[in-house]
């Protein structure tokens, strides 16, 4: 994808064209916000392309939706593409015949992972939803060392961290993405995180920790907990006051079946709870408790803490002086 200016939203449409030109600019609009493909549909003149674009250091988010089509990746389109790439698919809606390696019917909710120098040909039969994630080979090989073991299969069906894995790229919408409560970082590493565990158990390979992993964790988790407050606090920043690399840290969690932005958020939610339920900010606003906290939202503090906790700040406040 052509570059961008740091979290800047593109949108696209066909709609933006006559009719006649429709086709052709949806194959440009597909060809330069993801990779060259040949594209058909069955009305040309008539057919529609949505597509909402954010591009990040390593990745980008492509939020598409559009009429019944086939797009075909064969030598020509593969030979076209300049740099290799992995794409991680989340089917919002649709059905989805996709022919990669494998011959797979994908449904909504399913997630689709294949490299851009494997042929492909996706069918879709009706009017379609995807987020479509672009993830440069770097990336991919920093978390995932054989990324063959998570091409041309149902992640999300096959996969008890792939559905963790769907349900987190369902999130990650580029409006959401570039106006985050969280730094873009965290939100980058949780999913690296995410798809390196569904890599492992797909492999067959069980997440056994080693004691040093362990001892690890234990530190990342006792300065996590004391920084939380910080809403600027990255993985890197953890790593450099324990003086290894950011990589080891994600690979000491992974291995101990964590996250860094999951230990976060619950560390953020555990001083939150401990405030509401303290005399001493009884004259404490929610919102206050939710930024003192590591919040920079107030609804996304709510949000977050009625997910944690199955609760409202507010609730848990009243609770306590009852």
């Amino acid at each position: 994808m052509a570059p961008a200016a740091p979290s800047s939203i593109v949108r696209l449409s066909t709609r933006d064209v006559a009719p006649a030109d429709r086709l052709s600019y949806a194959s440009w609009i597909l060809s330069s916000s993801l990779a060259p493909s040949a594209l058909s549909t069955a009305a040309p003149s008539e057919y529609e392309l949505e597509v909402t674009a954010l591009e990040l250091p390593s990745i980008a988010i492509v939020a598409q939706s559009g009429s019944p089509q086939r797009s075909i990746r064969a030598r020509p389109e593969i030979r076209r593409t300049a740099q290799r790439y992995c794409f991680l698919v989340l089917v919002v809606s649709g059905s989805w015949q996709v022919a990669s390696l494998t011959r797979t019917r994908f449904e909504a909710g399913d997630l689709i992972f294949y490299d851009s120098r494997d042929p492909l040909d996706c069918d879709l039969l009706h009017n379609w939803n995807g987020l479509n994630l672009q993830l440069s080979e770097q990336f991919v090989r920093k978390w995932v060392p054989r990324p063959a073991v998570l091409t041309g299969r149902n992640i999300y069906r096959e996969s008890q961290w792939g559905r963790l894995l769907a349900s987190y790229v369902a999130q990650l919408a580029p409006e959401f993405v570039a106006h985050a409560p969280l730094p873009q970082a965290v939100l980058i590493d949780q999913l690296g995180a995410l798809l390196a565990l569904t890599a492992s158990e797909l492999s067959g390979s069980r997440v056994v920790s080693t004691p040093v992993e362990r001892s690890v964790r234990d530190h990342v988790h006792d300065h996590i907990t004391q920084r939380c407050p910080d809403t600027s606090l990255h993985a890197a920043d953890v790593a450099t006051s324990l003086s290894i690399s950011t990589r080891t840290l994600h690979r000491a969690l992974a291995a101990c079946g964590e996250t860094f932005g999951s230990m976060l958020i619950q560390a953020r939610v555990d001083l939150a709870v401990r405030m509401l339920q303290s005399p001493l900010f009884d004259r404490v606003t929610t919102a206050e408790v939710g930024r003192r906290a590591g919040f920079s939202d107030a609804s996304h503090f709510v949000k977050v803490l009625r997910r944690r906790t199955g609760h409202t700040p507010l609730f848990l406040r009243r609770t306590r002086r009852g």
